[in-house]
């Protein structure tokens, strides 16, 4: 009976797992297409430029982008967001179709100090400050959110989204009741 219990706990702690990867932060396959979806949504991209060797990439991507991912409020809503393995020797297509190494990309864009946290148009263009490394875990997405509040004034658009991803999902909860 011990034994049955384990293996159901197992099983079940396996698929929790699995279904918390199925939501977790994606890897960046092909930055024209994600370009294309930028310009049909008007949304920006925000791109981490991440490494494995990197720990503060593994603490950022753990206690910040996962959470914002496995939520869905943020991807294809309201930025779309990606990492960037830096250290990845596959080729991807570029914003124009061309093929580009990770790595030689985020060294052609400055972006190869890794964390580094860009946000970009459509078109390629950064339209908010950069972030590179981390200061201060906790006061990180509050840092997100006023960059894509610049990136959206900077691109012309009239979203904005408010100042902590606390006071995000208060908004999206009243929301949901008040439709």
């Amino acid at each position: 009976m011990t034994g049955m219990l384990l293996s159901f706990t197992l099983a079940s702690y396996a698929q929790r797992a699995d279904a918390g990867k199925a939501a977790s932060f994606q890897e960046l396959q092909n930055l024209q297409q994600l370009a294309e979806e930028a310009k049909q949504t008007g949304l920006p991209i925000m791109l981490m430029f991440g490494a494995e060797w990197c720990e503060f990439c593994e603490q950022l991507v753990e206690e910040v982008f996962n959470p914002m991912s496995m939520r869905g409020n943020y991807d294809g809503k309201v930025v779309l967001m990606r990492h960037v393995g830096v250290d990845e020797q596959q080729t991807i297509p570029g914003l124009r179709g061309e093929p580009i190494k990770k790595s030689e990309w985020a060294y052609a864009l400055n972006a190869d100090l890794t964390p580094t946290v860009i946000f970009l148009d459509g078109d390629g263009r950064e339209v908010a400050p950069r972030i590179v490394g981390i200061s201060n875990i906790h006061m990180y997405a509050g840092v997100i959110h006023r960059n894509l509040n610049i990136a959206y004034r900077n691109m012309g658009l009239t979203l904005r989204i408010p100042a902590t991803p606390e006071l995000y999902e208060i908004q999206l909860q009243k929301k949901s009741l008040n439709p």
